[in-house]
């Protein structure tokens, strides 16, 4: 790859699943693109005050979604997105709601007040999370158990009520759930690093929690997406020079997933820096071999046993 610089790069090449490597937007997954249009489609978008998620919001504001629900703890800053999100696209209704992400009383009252400004919501993206761990990596042992458990009950707990707040929008009226679901998960999921027992762990449930609606809920297009190595103020000191990835990439690559061209993908894991054209290629193979899943163990279980390469 022309133009790598290793410094930069390093921890990003080690987790390409493409040949080729994106860390600026590009035009498959540029809002601006015509084919990424949201016309029509409501969405719902957590920790959408600052980062990732605003950027999230915006790029829906300006594919044109008919409906934008941003939630988030800070009611100033809700108010402040949502303001951004109407000049971008005065057509579309912005809904601004607090809400307290593992507050089950309040996350039913969001959606009910959802249900009542937009109806449905087609799109729900999970990206409110938090890493506590931080510049610290407390080791297990050093990190305070009510602090490694809030980190899960964000991460973890948070994104399961949105989740289960989505389906009931259809299990409620006894109907099959449809549309799509958008969990961020992080790199950090594919790594045991120390220091990040929290982070990791919670990242990783989200895939799996991607991984079974997929199985669960057949009309329910499900993903869970890495955003990157994005230069925000949750990314780690330690990584300031590879986080360049500009949120917009996450935010493209959201609207990208909520397309038909993104069917091939329903279930699995995927990360901002790999290359849509590419992957779509060879989108039989991935989606047949289940190559973007998660695997319990390196090893091959079944009825021989796992074939070493010792067999003497």
């Amino acid at each position: 790859m022309a133009g790598i610089n290793e410094e930069r790069d390093g921890l990003t090449l080690s987790h390409q699943f493409t040949s080729k490597m994106h860390r600026q937007l590009y035009p498959a997954i540029d809002p601006k693109n015509p084919s990424l249009s949201a016309a029509g489609k409501n969405v719902l978008i957590t920790g959408a005050t600052r980062g990732i998620g605003k950027s999230i919001a915006l790029a829906w504001a300006e594919a044109g979604a008919a409906g934008i629900v941003v939630t988030g703890r800070q009611e100033k800053l809700l108010e402040e997105v949502a303001d951004d999100l109407r000049r971008v696209s005065p057509k579309t209704k912005v809904v601004p709601i607090r809400a307290e992400a593992t507050s089950e009383d309040e996350v039913h009252s969001l959606w009910a007040k959802v249900k009542v400004e937009l109806g449905k919501i087609d799109i729900l993206i999970a990206n409110a999370g938090v890493f506590s761990e931080g510049n610290v990596y407390p080791v297990t042992g050093k990190m305070a158990p009510s602090q490694w458990w809030s980190d899960l009950d964000i991460n973890i707990h948070g994104t399961y009520l949105q989740v289960y707040s989505f389906l009931q929008q259809y299990l409620s009226e006894g109907k099959e759930p449809t549309g799509t679901v958008i969990i961020l998960s992080s790199g950090a999921a594919a790594f045991t690093f120390p220091g990040m027992s929290a982070y990791a762990i919670s990242k990783l449930v989200g895939i799996r929690i991607a991984e079974h609606l997929n199985l669960e809920h057949p009309n329910v297009r499900s993903f869970a997406i890495h955003p990157g190595i994005v230069p925000t103020d949750m990314a780690p000191d330690m990584f300031a020079v590879q986080a360049v990835d500009p949120p917009e990439m996450a935010s493209g690559l959201s609207l990208y997933l909520a397309t038909s061209r993104a069917e091939y993908l329903r279930g699995s894991y995927v990360a901002v820096n790999w290359d849509i054209e590419e992957m779509e290629k060879h989108a039989d193979e991935i989606r047949e071999k289940k190559l973007l899943s998660t695997s319990f163990l390196n090893a091959k279980l079944g009825p021989e046993g796992h074939p070493f390469a010792d067999t003497t």
